[in-house]
């Protein structure tokens, strides 16, 4: 899997794809459903019951929500400048000292 987005055109051919994707009406129609789960498995949590069960409802609930987030979160990653923050470690480069 490495491979599929290694290089920024790959990167950018998969924005475009996703953003293709979202505007299908093949996948509207998959996020109404999934949402519609999504509540419905919110209102079974809510009403409770047996631990295992509800680990279940819960472990469901979250898969869910990554399938309708999953185009987003990847144009969010991908569309995000690579961190070019400093590094806080005072052993990640070596500094030379110079002698008077």
């Amino acid at each position: 899997m490495n491979d599929l987005f290694d290089t920024p055109e790959k990167k950018e051919l998969a924005v475009t794809n996703f953003l293709s994707l979202k505007a299908h009406p093949g996948w509207q129609l998959l996020e109404q459903i999934v949402r519609a789960n999504i509540e419905v498995i919110t209102e079974r949590i809510v009403k409770g019951g047996e631990k295992e069960v509800m680990d279940k409802l819960r472990s469901d609930l979250s898969a869910h929500k990554n399938i309708i987030n999953t185009p987003d979160d990847m144009i969010k990653d991908f569309r995000e400048p690579e961190s070019s923050e400093p590094s806080l470690d005072p052993f990640d480069k070596a500094k030379v000292v110079e002698e008077d």
